[in-house]
């Protein structure tokens, strides 16, 4: 296979042209396919100076997503063979529906010829033509550089061991002793799925606006590490639990992995005790207490919501330095007269008189105002509701202050959630409400 495109930034750039040459298990060739397809976008006048394509070859030729079928049958069932299969794969993801269940066995010309031949000082394609003296017809063009791949493998194929070629061949990773009908029956709709380990130990859970391609893309090799690997290798069952939207999904997760643990997730972790700066006092006279955020007085100044006393530390650290504001007067340096930093001109001087303590603490209340945190823009608690028509299932996410009260499927149960008021201040329930509601200003909100 062969894939040209407009550049090498799968966001923005476009295939414009695709080869596929189709070769039967006792190596003769069955089919030759070619793609021509109009972009929309305007071609880099070096690319069509190197292809020798000009523009009007691609008006009128149909455009990629119409023969997205078409393309993917061309590649069902059979080993996808190319140079630097990981760049066309970045493209191919995107126009190509069902890539993530396709899940082609590949093989990379590219790693294959540095297994095949260490001693080539280069194994770049054109290296590899001159190499094994293929000529190309044409160069920069989708047809003749598809050819020339078949070629190239061809002679690989006699310079590696059987052993080897197996290990170069990279195709799903479904655990051995997951049954493959776990696959089948994963849906394609918002939600969290579990992945479960011997004795239902609960090794991972994630989120996914579409749950099937998501659990799918973790068993495609292509770009694994050993810690995934050992995951794998470990899963014995998934199960899942659909949500009305992204937003349930999101919520259900991080409160599904504080409480849980599960072994290989190293974010949304349960959270310790989150700290805050409290700013006491007027400027002038300002002094700074490290506070746990829920012993916080209402109405008192503070900044930022950090995980540690490190995390604080060098956030005040970094507002010094960015602000020469006087470690002395922060706190955070012991001594007498004018500080060290002050003599390194870090320091604007307000331990030595140089600067007055008014000028140095409105500069520490500018720092301290971009981490307040947002106020709660309701006047009690809501209930932000997602509507999932396709599967007929709603959510009203009970809301108060930040803190997620729960998920119900009828307003009327919202009562019980709001008797009870469980759990406090969540940092990253925080940052998820808030994040969603800046992408989806215009989301179902219910005052309760």
């Amino acid at each position: 296979m062969e894939v040209k495109t407009s550049g090498v930034h799968p966001g923005r750039d476009v295939i414009w042209e695709l080869a596929i040459i189709q070769v039967e298990s006792d190596g003769n060739v069955s089919a030759r396919l070619h793609w021509l397809f109009e972009p929309d976008i305007a071609l880099p006048p070096q690319l069509l100076r190197l292809s020798g394509l000009h523009p009007l070859e691609l008006c009128g030729q149909p455009r990629i997503e119409s023969q997205a079928q078409a393309i993917t049958e061309a590649i069902r069932g059979r080993v996808l063979v190319g140079y630097n299969l990981r760049f066309a794969q970045a493209f191919l993801r995107r126009v190509l529906p069902d890539w993530k269940t396709l899940r082609p066995p590949q093989l990379c010309i590219l790693r294959l010829a540095r297994v095949a031949l260490p001693d080539l000082a280069s194994a770049g394609f054109d290296a590899l033509c001159a190499h094994f003296a293929i000529k190309r017809f044409f160069r920069d063009r989708a047809v003749p550089d598809a050819e020339a791949v078949l070629s190239v493998l061809r002679h690989l194929l006699q310079c590696v061991a059987p052993t080897a070629l197996a290990s170069q061949l990279r195709s799903a990773a479904r655990p051995p002793l997951l049954p493959a009908e776990r696959f089948a029956a994963l849906p394609e709709r918002p939600g969290v799925y579990y992945f479960l380990g011997d004795g239902d130990a609960q090794l991972y859970v994630g989120k996914s606006r579409n749950l099937r391609r998501r659990v799918m893309s973790h068993f495609n090799n292509d770009h694994r590490d050993r810690r995934s690997l050992q995951m794998i290798q470990q899963i014995r069952d998934v199960r899942v639990i659909p949500t009305a939207g992204e937003l349930g999904a999101l919520l259900l997760e991080s409160n599904e992995i504080k409480r849980l643990q599960p072994l290989y997730n190293r974010r949304l972790r349960k959270q310790r005790e989150l700290l805050t700066w409290a700013l006491l006092g007027e400027p002038g006279a300002l002094q700074l207490d490290l506070l746990q955020h829920q012993a916080l007085t209402p109405g008192v100044r503070h900044a930022g919501l950090f995980r540690s006393r490190h995390h604080a530390r060098q956030w005040l650290l970094e507002q010094a330095r960015e602000r020469q504001l006087c470690l002395r007067v922060l706190g955070l340096e012991e001594g007498d007269g004018a500080c060290f930093a002050y003599q390194l001109g870090r320091c604007a001087g307000a331990c030595c008189g140089a600067e007055s303590r008014r000028r140095h603490d409105a500069r520490l209340l500018a720092g301290a105002e971009r981490l307040q945190t947002q106020a709660w823009p309701w006047a009690g608690p809501v209930a932000l509701v997602e509507r999932d028509e396709r599967h007929g299932l709603c959510q009203w996410h009970v809301l108060d202050q930040w803190r997620h009260l729960g998920t119900v499927d009828r307003p009327e149960l919202a009562a019980p959630l709001l008797a009870e008021r469980q759990g406090g201040f969540n940092l990253d329930t925080y940052h998820i409400l808030l994040g969603h509601l800046r992408r989806h200003p215009t989301m179902e909100i219910v005052p309760l």
